[in-house]
């Protein structure tokens, strides 16, 4: 089902507003690079390339970690389909829609055994069993959403950070309880996530506003409760953070142990063109997911997903190698089971797959300098 023409117009109007914002340069990250289609699609992969990304402030004195040149890609047992479905409406279907921006499947989210997926266009949530099984569907009647998030509880919140600016909060048998409007100091949504008790919005791949929602559905505007650096860890008692810290290498903070102290850089074997995820799991793990340009390709375009994982003791467990090629917008390329296991969303013209890349731990890890 094709979306509204009105709300359609409504989101690209707010993009618009936001464009000369996103012009400017932010000395936390640049962006990667996207082939020109028009000022919204522009725009919009601007915004879709650099989530989920957060700033730091660089500590003084930081270790740095060489990411090895070790590959490990589709070619063995590191990776499998999980749920593969056609463009459609029926259920295990996705939505997509031939406009400038292409909007498809937006988001995802990887918890619990299940695997939710925020499917705009047909106006819902998609649950998929961890054999790759349809389960159920939210229905969540927007069809401009554009983030999710999944709670311990099973409570599912979906953010529409543009057309409408609200949230929307389902408690897991999918009923509504909670409707609410955006505060107006966040600027420019750019994630979603429920923190225990805690609802989070980050902002401009910066900020992070821990949110006081009030418990009905009339729509009242959320109000902030106070402002942390950065994204919750999965496994709790901290926050994350990461940046561009030059052309090879990515600053990093976060709760990993002694060895990294105040903080860690991460020094690629190639040029970085942009953080694409900065994600983590309950064994205190780090995906930190970049692009760069193929080795031995003359195609500026032609890019690959390189994921640095990082134990808790900030060594580094494995890094992945994998394809980034897509025909649809959406906000995330890359989510992280409880467990570790990455799984990806893939979107081509005949479907959209969700592969799950299993950790190997290798050999040759990275060290200080």
């Amino acid at each position: 089902m094709p979306l509204r023409a009105d709300l359609l117009a409504m989101r690209e109007a707010c993009i618009r507003q936001v464009e000369e914002e996103n012009r400017m340069p932010n000395r936390y990250w640049r962006a990667g690079v996207a082939r020109p289609t028009g000022v919204v699609r522009f725009v919009r992969t601007l915004l879709i390339a650099l989530l989920p990304l957060v700033s730091i402030a660089v500590a003084a004195r930081a270790d740095v970690l060489d990411v090895p040149a070790v590959r490990q890609d589709g070619g063995g047992q590191g990776m499998e389909v999980m749920v593969r479905g056609p463009w459609g409406d029926a259920s295990g279907e996705f939505g997509k829609v031939d406009e400038a921006s292409r909007p498809g499947p937006m988001d995802f989210v990887a918890t619990g055994g299940r695997l939710y997926v925020l499917d705009p266009v047909n106006a819902r949530v998609q649950v998929f069993r961890d054999d790759g099984s349809f389960e159920r569907q939210i229905d969540i009647g927007t069809r401009t959403a554009d983030f999710l998030a999944v709670g311990d509880n099973g409570d599912v919140a979906v953010m529409d950070a543009f057309a409408r600016r609200e949230i929307l909060i389902f408690n897991a048998d999918g009923k509504l309880r909670t409707r609410c409007g955006i505060p107006a100091d966040v600027r420019l949504p750019s994630a979603i996530f429920l923190d225990g008790e805690r609802v989070l919005i980050e902002s401009r791949h910066d900020r992070v506003y821990e949110l006081a929602v009030p418990a009905d559905v009339r729509g009242a505007t959320a109000s902030t409760v106070r402002t942390l650096a950065g994204r919750p860890v999965a496994a709790g008692g901290g926050e994350l953070h990461a940046r561009m810290a030059g052309t090879r290498e990515i600053a990093l903070q976060a709760p990993l142990g002694k060895s990294t102290g105040d903080g860690s850089t991460l020094r690629f074997q190639r040029e970085v063109e942009s953080i694409v995820a900065l994600e983590s799991d309950t064994n205190s793990r780090v995906h930190l997911a970049v692009t760069c340009p193929i080795e031995g390709s003359t195609d500026a375009w032609h890019t690959e997903i390189v994921v640095v994982v990082l134990n808790a003791d900030g060594t580094i467990a494995a890094t992945l190698h994998m394809p980034n090629r897509y025909v649809t917008d959406h906000y995330r390329k890359l989510g992280v089971s409880d467990s570790g296991d990455i799984i990806q969303m893939q979107t081509t013209e005949a479907d959209v797959r969700f592969v799950r890349w299993v950790v190997e731990p290798q050999s040759g890890k990275g060290g200080s300098r």
